[in-house]
């Protein structure tokens, strides 16, 4: 059994914005509440779990929070499960040298998320409440569904689930005006086989893959996959967009806060637009790495990448923007559990590997090559050649053994038009790498 997630867009009415709004308010009380109440217990010396605190807050919630009943039980219940996890997640970095001690969530402008448990989900064709749609309860062209959820109803989905399986969950969603339902869906190999791309039997590609910034990915075929830059082409519109939100009226400081200084209708119309203008950026972000890694994972049978030190590129502020728009650690998750669902190997290059450094023909290490240098050129046997795509040809070679002065494995003119098409198809710009293996003579 696989588990997948499915998220979708909801068009709620008024009133279903406003149940929801009030079950993300709930899911932030009993997440703030557990986290407060496992600092008491913890100062005071107790032994404290997450289902102890849960059943604490089930026995008081009736008598000082009687308004969470009015949504569904699990939008105060999950919490706790969530804030277990954390906790767990924080002894765990503890270990390795990383403090992520848990924090409390703060209530932000056009956000949040509760979770609906898979025996409290019914999906429908139809809405049981309009009799009008009654009547299409048979045909099979309908293609939008309804959601219900508990002391709610009926909610109408833009599309329909496109999986047949156990539904587990769902966690439903706001970002900045939009609403979205998320299902994790246990389906059976059959089913991922049927509704996802698989890799052809005959194929035993191998690839190296370099990870840039200008191109977001390098492949040891010479194509180069061109960066979308989503935050660089929208930064100036978010800039102005705040600009223009710091001065509209709200409280600016912690007592205007608690005096109950309200925000303005115009301070709440703009912050959903400077909301819209992140999602945006997020959605171009994600649809990017979802294509690549898809296509590459179904078109390759071994794929080797480098380890990078993320956190560590962040910190050069000169690299730190240009390093968080690429999304380099999420390219690579997403490349490795795809890898693994369709049986592929997935290899990882020793951190401190000098691929870029390395002459890919005669195996020379430059130990001066600098950041600046796009143009390898090796002081030994005088190739030039792309910086990038020579460490990808490095990395490649860490999967067939590569011996110095031998040729590496290329693709056929046939699997690289195919690959090639895949991306244009999915409308993803690539272009082919400018300096090939040179030799000076």
């Amino acid at each position: 059994m696989i588990l997948i997630a499915h998220k979708i867009e909801l068009a709620p009415n008024n009133k279903q914005k406003t149940y929801f709004r009030k079950a993300f308010g709930c899911a932030r009380l009993a997440y703030n509440w557990g986290l407060a109440e496992w600092q008491r217990r913890y100062k005071e010396g107790e032994k404290v779990d997450a289902y102890g605190l849960k059943k604490a807050f089930n026995a008081i919630k009736k008598e000082q929070y009687p308004f969470v009943t009015e949504v569904t039980k699990y939008a105060t219940q999950q919490p706790f499960l969530n804030l277990g996890k954390a906790f767990r997640k924080f002894f765990d970095d503890l270990k390795k040298g990383i403090v992520s001690y848990p924090q409390f969530k703060k209530k932000k402008d056009n956000e949040g998320s509760f979770y609906i448990g898979g025996d409290q989900i019914t999906l429908s064709y139809t809405n049981e409440n309009s009799k009008a749609l009654k009547k299409l309860a048979h045909n099979e062209k309908q293609k939008r569904q309804y959601l219900k959820v508990p002391n709610l109803g009926w909610v109408k989905m833009t599309e329909s689930v496109r999986f047949d399986g156990h539904i587990n969950g769902v966690v439903i969603s706001q970002s900045g005006n939009k609403y979205f339902a998320s299902f994790c869906i246990q389906i059976t190999e059959e089913e991922h086989k049927r509704t996802h791309p698989n890799v052809s039997s005959e194929k035993n590609g191998k690839a190296g893959i370099d990870l840039g910034i200008k191109s977001a990915l390098i492949l040891s075929d010479g194509v180069a996959i061109e960066n979308p830059k989503p935050l660089k082409k929208n930064l100036r519109k978010i800039k102005r967009l705040s600009r223009q939100l710091s001065k509209r009226e709200h409280a600016r400081t912690k007592q205007e806060r608690l005096d109950g200084k309200k925000k303005s209708n115009n301070y709440k119309k703009l912050s959903v637009k400077l909301s819209n203008a992140q999602r945006k950026v997020a959605s171009v972000r994600r649809d990017f790495t979802q294509k690549v890694t898809t296509i590459l994972a179904t078109h390759y049978t071994h794929i080797a990448l480098e380890d990078l030190n993320v956190k560590g590129m962040a910190k050069n502020h000169r690299l730190a923007q240009a390093v968080s728009d690429v999304s380099f650690g999420e390219l690579v998750r997403q490349m490795e559990y795809k890898s693994a669902l369709n049986g592929l190997t997935v290899k990882r290059a020793d951190r401190f590997y000098p691929s870029s450094k390395t002459c890919s023909v005669c195996g020379n290490v430059k130990m001066d090559l600098k950041l600046s240098d796009r143009i390898y050129r090796c002081d030994k046997c005088g190739a030039v050649i792309d910086r990038d795509y020579n460490a990808s040809l490095n990395l490649l070679g860490l999967l067939v053994n590569h011996q110095i002065g031998a040729g590496y494995p290329e693709s056929t003119p046939e699997d690289l038009t195919a690959l090639l098409s895949r991306f244009a198809r999915n409308g993803i710009a690539t272009s082919k790498v400018e300096t090939g293996r040179q030799r000076k003579l």
